[in-house]
């Protein structure tokens, strides 16, 4: 059946023919502008109803329709572009016509599928508007691309602008094939924005307007909603309430917001404006902003309390916004009062020196002229200068203010460096400094807010009392236990300890004792670290005893009293920081006589008895503390050596002798003899010379069972029976320790071992060499001036191995005693080399450098001997070469071993070798040294090249000037 088109599709269809340069002619009412002629679609065959719509052959043109010149009905078809003609009409019935050949029939017409734009490749396969038929496929027009199963015109479509995947976005317009933003917008960063009110680019590009602001002509300004405007009237007091409110900022001094009431202020004069929230029903915030950028100027939260404060410099006519809101959500009633405070004053006011002084004020209208180190910008403050009349100690506090308050010193002025700080004292509030002045010391006192606070202050200063000494009274009772505590506010140690530590805070008690004893004093039961020391009648008499630790960190002192004989006790602490509660404990001892038996002048002889039960009145000098003991006299029958010992005894002993009686001179003393724990002493001692034998523990806890064992010494070897081996050099001797007394302590080493005791007397003036090479034990090697008596000569453990050597310069007929001891308790044959150095370079035969400068010798100490031990390097036993040089002029020299072979020392003497050190230098350019000494014209230096350690070589040895 055929389909008609109606007239008004045909024109609208034919409409589409006019195109190219006929795009001028103009075709009379009812015709139409087809291939540059106007015809009448209704009725032309080659144009029916539209342009280019042929009608097949047998077919006119009727009304814009094909009609079957038989009267048989037909669709005319749709042609295809170029206007190809149509196969005749299949017959209708009986007797109908075929369609030409390359035609089809469709819709009772004859058609080109391959042209026809409604049966475009087969029947009824009707092309879009947009589209025509070629070669039997629908494809888009020339200029538009198919995209999405449409065809549409890339140069102008935002959905594909460019290519099929390009949109547009919808602020955007296809032009050209390019997206571009619509008019009125700019293009930042791929975004289009409306410069005038985008608030990320406001005016411009990346312009962001800031929290609270908007964009508006291009310009961020604040947005502000309802505001009521309370003008610049100081003081003036406004009250509202947050509930129901609305939130517009959200302030940054609080967590969490609130809702908000908003003011606008605007200052009458310039000026610091305080605006306070104080009487309000609930926890208020207070924020102070620009009222053009709404930039926050001030924000509180808490002054002290729920109660907020805030402050702000403004200008003649500048106006803020003032935000009144809440903390995590807290709403209500408030109250807002405005001043405007005085200008920021430093010092306020003095402080005047008769003490004690007590200072009011409020700081609540003051402005804020110094920031504390320790509290809060933005805070008003009071300040005072304040002048000692006296050196002391100074107490300022601020006890009795309404407000958290800071309190600082400075010293000086208002600008001085800061003394001492303080927010908080004794979980209060309130704030103290506790500080020394001199007398005429001016300080600046200031009273400061924490956190913006404010309000009525007490400024206290007093000066510091320190407490009376003895503070305390035992009066003569014993025993008896008091307590106490040293942690009082403010007071410091004012009483050294003549023992460890005592730097803390002291009690000081008086005691008198009742009868001659020994009274112990003790702080066992203490909680902190301390010591304990008595002295004689006052605070400031003499030390008679002094402990830090006894048992732990507690103390304990014994001391021997007389009837009558008043003692100040002083309980300390050991460090500045040791305080709190004490207990200090009093005990009486009657004391035993002493000595408690006579020994006589029997010799051998041993006694027996126990320490158990016993005091400890005496104290050791070697050993530990706090022992029982047991004393004893002894005469001796006869000059000689005699050795005492404590072999035998069931505890670990401590043996000492005293010169005569009980307080005597401590003579000897000796913890562990022969590798024990038991004790030894040999003494020289001369005829019916007494001594007092004192028979001790080794700790408070060591006591029992003793044996005491006195023998006079019949073999040589002594101190006082030396062996004599003349003035022969060289020569060489041996022998054994192993059954000799232990006459000498080595200063030295360590030993507790038997000695071997030889004299030697100098035969002329030089420098004599003393070694133990070949001695089968580790020797320790010592030679002194004519006795055993005073400190040794020289001194020496090992040589480079456990055998020992060394120098000494002795002039003729000199007798100097030498000493082979044994290293801790070694023992054994020995072998004595005695040898005179007959080289130069010594002590006795420095080389004399003259006066020349610059000067530069060179040398070795291989082979010298080891006679002088420099200060700057004590450990040294190396060998030296020694020189003298004479100044030529005063001035700077320069001395210097830059050049040697070995790790040098230099040391610098005035008046030889054993006069005073005038230089000493280990290491001052890589291993070698150098010294610098200012010489008169004339003077005499001794120059010794020694070596580090056992260190010995070729060295170079240099004096300049500098």
């Amino acid at each position: 059946m055929a389909r008609w088109l109606t007239a008004a599709a045909l024109l609208v269809s034919c409409a589409s023919c006019a195109q190219g340069d006929d795009s001028d002619v103009t075709c009379g009412e009812g015709l139409s502008l087809c291939a540059s002629a106007c015809v009448d679609t209704q009725a032309d065959a080659d144009h029916c109803g539209e342009c280019g719509s042929v009608c097949a052959s047998g077919h006119r043109c009727e009304a814009g329709e094909c009609v079957s010149d038989r009267g048989a009905s037909g669709d005319g078809g749709s042609g295809g572009d170029g206007g190809a003609s149509q196969e005749n009409e299949a017959p209708s019935g009986t007797g109908g016509a075929a369609c030409a050949p390359g035609l089809e029939a469709c819709d009772g017409g004859c058609v080109d599928l391959d042209v026809n734009r409604r049966h475009c490749g087969s029947c009824g396969n009707v092309c879009a508007d947009e589209e025509r038929c070629e070669d039997g496929a629908c494809v888009c027009d020339s200029g538009l691309e198919a995209c999405d199963g449409a065809c549409v015109d890339l140069t102008s479509d935002p959905h594909h602008c460019g290519s099929c995947e390009a949109r547009c976005a919808h602020n955007q317009t296809c032009t050209d094939g390019a997206c571009v933003c619509n008019e009125g917008l700019t293009d930042c960063g791929g975004k289009c924005a409306d410069l005038m009110h985008s608030p990320e680019h406001c005016g411009e590009c990346g312009a962001a307007c800031g929290p609270g602001l908007v964009c508006q002509a291009g310009t961020c300004t604040c947005l502000v909603g309802d505001y009521e405007d309370i003008g610049g009237a100081v003081p003036q007091v406004v009250t509202g309430t947050t509930l129901g409110a609305e939130t517009y900022f959200g302030l940054a001094c609080v967590a969490v917001g609130s809702t908000e009431v908003v003011y606008r202020f605007t200052a009458d004069e310039a000026g610091t404006y305080r605006f306070d929230t104080g009487g309000s029903s609930y926890d208020t915030a207070v924020g102070l902003l620009g009222f053009d950028r709404c930039d926050e100027r001030a924000c509180n939260d808490d002054r002290g309390g729920p109660e907020a404060s805030a402050s702000v410099l403004l200008e003649e006519g500048e106006a803020i916004l003032v935000v009144v809101s809440g903390y995590n959500g807290a709403q209500g009633d408030f109250v807002l009062s405005i001043d405007k405070t005085v200008p920021p004053v430093c010092p306020a006011g003095t402080i005047e020196p008769t003490l004690p002084q007590r200072i009011t004020g409020d700081t609540t209208l003051l402005g804020d002229a110094i920031a504390p180190s320790c509290g809060s910008v933005d805070t008003p403050d009071a300040s005072y200068t304040f002048t000692a009349p006296r050196a002391g100690r100074y107490i300022f506090d601020t006890a009795g203010s309404s407000y958290n308050t800071i309190l600082e010193l400075r010293n000086g002025t208002c600008a001085g460096s800061v003394i001492s700080c303080s927010d908080n004292t004794a979980d209060t509030e309130q704030s103290r400094v506790v500080t020394s002045l001199s007398a005429g010391q001016t300080v600046v006192a200031i009273v400061d807010g924490f956190d913006g606070d404010s309000g009525p202050f007490t400024l206290n200063v007093t000066e510091y009392v320190p407490p009376p000494c003895p503070e305390h009274t035992l009066g003569s009772t014993f025993p008896q236990t008091v307590t106490g505590t040293t942690a009082i506010m403010d007071r410091v140690s004012a009483i050294s300890a003549p023992c460890a530590g005592g730097s803390g805070p002291e009690a000081t008690y008086a005691f008198t004792a009742p009868a001659d004893a020994l009274y112990t004093f003790d702080t066992f039961g203490t909680g902190f670290d301390t010591v304990l020391h008595i002295h004689d009648a006052t605070c400031s008499g003499p030390s008679l005893g002094c402990n830090d630790d006894t048992s732990g960190v507690q103390s304990q002192v014994k001391v021997r009293l007389q009837r009558g004989q008043t003692v100040v006790v002083v309980v300390d602490g050991y460090t500045t920081s040791s305080s709190g509660a004490y207990t200090l404990n009093v005990k009486e001892t009657i004391l035993p006589p002493c000595p408690e038996i006579d020994l006589g002048s029997t010799v051998p002889q041993t006694v027996t008895g126990t320490t158990a039960g016993a005091v400890d009145i005496m104290s050791s000098t070697c050993g530990g503390a706090g022992g029982s003991e047991a004393t004893y006299s002894f005469t001796a029958p006869a000059v000689g050596t005699y050795i005492f010992d404590t072999f035998g005894s069931s505890f670990n002993t401590v043996l000492s002798a005293r010169d005569g009686n009980c307080s005597g001179a401590v003579l000897k003393c000796n913890g562990d003899a022969a590798g024990g724990v038991q004790s030894r002493l040999t003494m020289d001692l001369d005829e019916g010379q007494t001594i007092l034998l004192v028979v001790d523990g080794s700790s408070a806890s060591a006591s029992g069972e003793f044996t005491l064992n006195v023998q006079q010494y019949e073999g040589g070897g002594t101190c006082s029976t030396a062996i004599d081996l003349g003035s022969t050099v060289p020569q060489v001797v041996t022998g054994s320790t192993a059954d000799q007394p232990e006459s000498v302590t080595p200063t030295c080493g360590s030993s507790n071992a038997p000695d071997m005791i030889y004299s030697f007397t100098a035969p002329e003036n030089g420098t004599y060499i003393f070694n133990t090479l070949g001695s089968s034990f580790d020797t320790i090697l010592q030679v002194y001036d004519g006795s055993c008596a005073g400190t040794p000569l020289r001194c020496n453990d090992d040589a480079g191995g456990p055998q020992s050597r060394l120098t000494v310069d002795l002039v003729a007929g000199q007798t100097a005693l030498v000493a082979i001891d044994g290293r801790n308790t070694s023992r054994g044959d020995y072998v004595l080399q005695v040898d005179r150095f007959d080289g130069e370079g010594t002590c006795s035969t420095a080389i004399d450098l003259g006066s020349e400068l610059p000067l530069t010798r060179t040398g070795t100490t291989a082979g010298q001997p080891n006679s002088v031990t420099p200060s700057c390097s004590a450990a040294s036993t190396a060998s030296e070469m020694v020189f003298t040089y004479t100044a030529p002029a005063d001035g700077r020299y320069v001395i210097d071993t830059i050049g040697s072979s070995y790790d040098t020392v230099l040391h610098v003497h005035t008046g030889g070798c054993s006069g005073t050190s005038v230089a000493c230098n280990d290491d001052s350019v890589g291993s070698t040294s150098r010294a610098t000494v200012t010489l008169t014209a004339g003077q005499v230096i001794t120059i010794v090249v020694d070596g580090y350690g056992s260190a010995s070589g070729n060295f170079t040895l240099n004096i300049a000037a500098p």
